[in-house]
């Protein structure tokens, strides 16, 4: 029988580190307070990233990547214990939703 749950946890864990990255950048984009900036520059900040973030978020809503993020949230919470994964992913989560 194929051990499912190793081989899924061998290929998150091996790309852990570049998961955590990715969902910070997007949060911390997400939640960046640029009304600060001023109009003229929040918005000449917005439309410099919106031609990097628009396409990152359109794979990000895809429904293999958002199936892919439930099950790393599954693994991290109930296999692992990996609280740090977990709670990036459940706030990513409630962000985009």
């Amino acid at each position: 029988m194929v051990d499912v749950v190793g081989k899924f946890g061998s290929v998150v864990g091996k790309q852990k580190s570049y998961i955590h990255m990715l969902l910070l950048a997007l949060i911390l984009i997400n939640w960046a307070p640029t009304e600060v900036l001023g109009r003229n520059l929040s918005s000449k900040l917005n439309s410099v990233l919106g031609p990097v973030l628009t396409p990152v978020k359109s794979i990000m809503s895809n429904v293999f990547v958002r199936l892919f993020l439930w099950l790393v949230l599954l693994y991290s919470c109930c296999y692992v214990r990996d609280d740090r994964t977990f709670f990036l992913i459940s706030i990513y989560f409630l962000m985009v939703h």
